[in-house]
C-alpha cells in the first residue's frame, strides 16, 4: 500500500472524530450524571485516585483500537497509516470526553470545572482547574505520533 494522501488523512480524522462525537452523545445519554466509574457494573481497577471501570476498558482499550485496526486487514501494514490512526484516536478521546459535557442533558457544562469532574486528575494553577491531565497526555500522544511516525 502506498502512503495515505493528505485527503485520505483528513478523511480518516473526520471519520474517527465523527465516531467519537457520536460516542460522546450516546455515552452522555446513557450515563446521565453517572460520569466515569459512577454507577457502572462490573470490575474497577484503582490506581491512586484514578479508576478504570471494566466498561471504559472494553470501550477505549479493546473496542476502539480493534475497530481502528480493521483497515490493516485489507491493506496490510502501513506505518504512516498506523501513526495517523494513533493521532486520530488519541485526539478523538479528548473530543469524546468534551462532547459528553456539551451534550449531556443531565449535566451542565459549567460543572466541568467543579468537584463533579474530580473523577479524573486535573492540571491546576493556584488551586483552579485548568485542563484534565488526560487531555494533555492524549494530546501528547497524538503529537508524538504525528512527529515521529507520519509527518
Amino acid at each position: 500500500m502506498t502512503d495515505p494522501t493528505t485527503l485520505q488523512t483528513l478523511i480518516v480524522f473526520a471519520l474517527v472524530w465523527g465516531a467519537f462525537i457520536a460516542s460522546g452523545f450516546w455515552e452522555a445519554y446513557v450515563e446521565g450524571r453517572n460520569a466515569w466509574d459512577k454507577g457502572k457494573l462490573g470490575w474497577k481497577i484503582r490506581i491512586g485516585s484514578f479508576v478504570l471501570s471494566g466498561y471504559h476498558f472494553f470501550l477505549f482499550i479493546v473496542m476502539y483500537p480493534a475497530l481502528l485496526a480493521l483497515p490493516f486487514v485489507f491493506t496490510g501494514w502501513n506505518t504512516k497509516l498506523f501513526g495517523i490512526m494513533v493521532s486520530a484516536y488519541a485526539s478523538g478521546v479528548i473530543i469524546e470526553d468534551f462532547v459528553w459535557y456539551l451534550v449531556n442533558p443531565a449535566v451542565r457544562f459549567k460543572e466541568w470545572f467543579t468537584s463533579f469532574s474530580d473523577y479524573y486528575p486535573w492540571i491546576k494553577f493556584g488551586g483552579r482547574k485548568i485542563i484534565p491531565l488526560g487531555y494533555i497526555v492524549y494530546l501528547g500522544i497524538a503529537i508524538l505520533s504525528w512527529y515521529f511516525i507520519w509527518r
